[in-house]
């Protein structure tokens, strides 16, 4: 185990194995010029991190993590009056590429030079993501967790470590690999672009489909046209927008009425319905049960 944060004092701790490198940070103010050599995962769990990549902005705030591949420029700034802190890991491409060349299979549906060149070059697409939503960020969590309790052993940092952080993160990508090829554009940066404004339609969707939704709006929050929007959201996701806001609003009808502590009247106004009647139909629609049916085998 090691002692790692100080409330009083700055804190950077950097551990290596192999030319992988784990950085543990606990600041106030920080900024620093980017140029990463390796593909890197920049974690925050307490404070917020402000990141300029390849011209992009980003605020990485607690909870969160930014993916970025070993071809950019950019910045890092902190300034805050309390210790942000965070994990920054940078794994070397060999590592990641074995992983991916592992996965190749002749029954997959995806090319194999295609999927390389995704983790390799400019195709790939930096973003920030919720660590509540995918694997890697699970570990990521945990080892946020763990350092805030000092209850971190240098142990685990071997290659087996690395090993396991990149097939989380190619698990965690190849949805996103395979979404960006629906998109019809030949330019990568016009792909990625696209790609990011309906994600951002898609993540306004699941902070607010429990109220009055229009695609109009959405796609505003987008910044992209209302047809622009339906239509790339769709090539993208398999759903239209519409149809993604009704299951989100199922899905948690079915939450909650698993908890068993409201009534179906209930449940479908905490789940944006406009009435009763419309969220029985679509529940019995969606998953072949009537909602006061299910309350009570639940």
């Amino acid at each position: 185990m090691f002692q790692l944060f100080n409330e009083t004092k700055d804190v950077l701790e950097a551990i290596k194995y192999d030319d992988n490198i784990v950085v543990f940070s606990s600041l106030r103010e920080f900024y620093h010029p980017i140029h990463s050599k390796g593909f890197a995962i920049k974690y925050v769990f307490e404070g917020s991190e402000k990141y300029i990549i390849n011209g992009q902005k980003y605020d990485v705030k607690a909870g969160k993590y930014l993916l970025t591949n070993y071809l950019l420029e950019g910045s890092v700034e902190i300034e805050s009056n309390k210790n942000v802190k965070g994990i920054c890991i940078n794994i070397i491409p060999s590592m990641l590429t074995e992983v991916v060349a592992s996965m190749k299979r002749p029954d997959t549906s995806f090319s194999d030079s295609a999927l390389g060149e995704f983790f390799s070059t400019t195709d790939f697409l930096e973003n920030h993501y919720d660590a509540n939503q995918t694997q890697l960020g699970g570990v990521l969590s945990r080892m946020g967790l763990s350092a805030q309790r000092n209850h971190l052993s240098t142990d685990i940092f071997n290659q087996e470590f690395f090993y396991q952080l990149s097939e989380k993160i190619v698990a965690d990508q190849l949805p996103v690999f395979k979404q960006l090829q629906q998109i019809p554009t030949i330019k990568s940066a016009t792909k990625k672009d696209l790609y990011k404004r309906v994600s951002l339609g898609r993540e306004f969707i699941d902070n607010a489909f429990f109220m009055p939704l229009t695609i109009e709006l959405v796609a505003k929050e987008a910044c992209m046209s209302e047809y622009h929007f339906f239509r790339i959201f769709k090539l993208v996701y398999g759903l239209t927008p519409h149809q993604y806001i009704l299951q989100k609003r199922l899905e948690h009808s079915q939450k909650i009425l698993r908890q068993d502590r409201y009534s179906v009247s209930e449940a479908a106004i905490e789940s944006g319905f406009a009435d009763i009647y419309a969220f029985s139909k679509a529940f019995k629609n969606h998953f072949g049960v009537s909602p006061t049916l299910f309350l009570k085998q639940n």
